[in-house]
């Protein structure tokens, strides 16, 4: 309980290098280091538990959505460099920025690596790592994160067109449940 009281006081005064509107997340529960490095654009919902250094720096765009505890690291260590000092790693960090453009979804528990760019209007599928670069439109999945098919490229751009495209703009937080029909089975 007090190194929880502790990490409030810790985070609760941080700043974004920039904050665009609209923007939901949960400072108490979630960590954000190097905060000052952190650019959020508009209507970027966090999930619960967010977790992000961004010692490399960190561009998230508009309309973003992470889910719970998902995590963002813009450094590693330094373990196989020509002057590498000590083991299994020495005291350097190697940093890279992360970069997810606009209308993107990441699912639950997701680690993305450091100098990854998330492409526009891609979804990051619960549990995924991802360490490389995710192309506009992909739909990814796995550890490490694989591309299993790609959005309608048609119906997405057609979406961008209008002047808010985004969900909670629309629908506010509503949700519609809809039941998955089974697969056809082949005879």
């Amino acid at each position: 309980m007090f190194r929880k009281i502790l990490l409030y006081f810790k985070y609760r005064n941080f700043k974004f290098k920039s904050e665009g509107t609209n923007c939901f997340y949960k400072g108490f529960s979630s960590v954000f280091m190097s905060p000052e490095k952190i650019t959020l654009g508009n209507n970027v919902y966090l999930g619960k538990g967010t977790e992000i250094d961004a010692a490399g720096g960190v561009t998230i765009g508009n309309g973003v959505i992470f889910g719970p505890e998902v995590c963002l690291y813009s450094r590693t260590h330094n373990f196989d460099s020509e002057d590498l000092a000590a083991l299994p790693y020495d005291n350097k960090f190697v940093v890279a920025p992360i970069k997810v453009k606009d209308y993107v979804w990441i699912g639950r528990r997701v680690l993305i690596l450091p100098g990854v760019t998330i492409g526009k209007a891609a979804i990051i599928g619960a549990g995924a790592v991802v360490s490389k670069d995710v192309p506009d439109y992909a739909v990814v999945v796995g550890n490490p994160a694989e591309v299993v098919r790609y959005r309608n490229v048609a119906t997405v751009e057609r979406l961008l067109l209008e002047s808010s495209p985004f969900v909670y703009e629309k629908f506010g937080h509503n949700k519609i449940l809809i039941e998955k029909q089974p697969k056809q089975k082949i005879k």
